[in-house]
């Protein structure tokens, strides 16, 4: 208990240190590496959440967001037998730990600014479905990614985009003959809350 005080305390500090408080909602897709012989493709999923913004041109944005992925495969392909198309669907929550620029900096409150971040995602599997009883798949506790992007903020809204490359494997053992790495790419938009200083 004693070494988890420190993460305690500063994951309870970090609320009063925070400059915005954001709300978002939006698309995700994949991406899908090693295909393999399953033909996997990415499907459009969706996301929302919550993030601290941490600084002020310079900024650390660490939040949670709960993301909902579909991936399609194709099972069957001997000869004379028509393949069929199932759907793979992942519920998890994505912890991203971003470190961003303003491009202009915000002290001078300005109406409109464009910003770059970049990070590590931790992405913690809650639950996932398999559109096939025939399989038993085991998809991983978790998966890591490194990602890029960049947003733009007016007022109290703003816009973001990025990509995330997959450093990890979606499932567990060797169910499929292949075992993909899905990249996402995400488009999101919300509400930016200033916190009192």
């Amino acid at each position: 208990m004693r070494k988890l005080l420190p993460l305690v305390c500063l994951i309870a500090a970090l609320p009063c240190s925070a400059q915005e408080f954001r709300l978002s909602g939006g698309y995700n897709g994949s991406n899908v590496r090693e295909a393999g012989n399953e033909h996997w493709v990415g499907r459009a999923g969706y996301q929302f959440g919550a993030d601290l913004l941490l600084g002020s041109q310079w900024f650390v944005k660490p939040g949670v967001h709960f993301m909902v992925r579909n991936l399609n495969y194709t099972y069957g392909t001997a000869e004379n037998v028509p393949s069929q198309e199932f759907r793979y669907t992942s519920r998890s929550l994505a912890v991203p730990l971003m470190l961003g620029l303003n491009l202009m900096d915000p002290a001078d409150d300005p109406a409109l600014n464009i910003y770059a971040l970049g990070g590590p995602t931790a992405v913690f599997n809650l639950d996932a479905d398999l559109d096939n009883d025939q399989l038993q798949v085991e998809t991983s506790a978790a998966q890591w990614y490194l990602g890029f992007g960049g947003g733009l903020s007016l007022g109290f809204l703003f816009v973001e985009g990025g990509y995330n490359v997959a450093m990890s494997n979606i499932f567990e053992g060797e169910t499929f003959d292949t075992n993909p790495r899905s990249n996402q790419a995400y488009a999101i938009a919300g509400v930016r809350l200033r916190l009192a200083n």
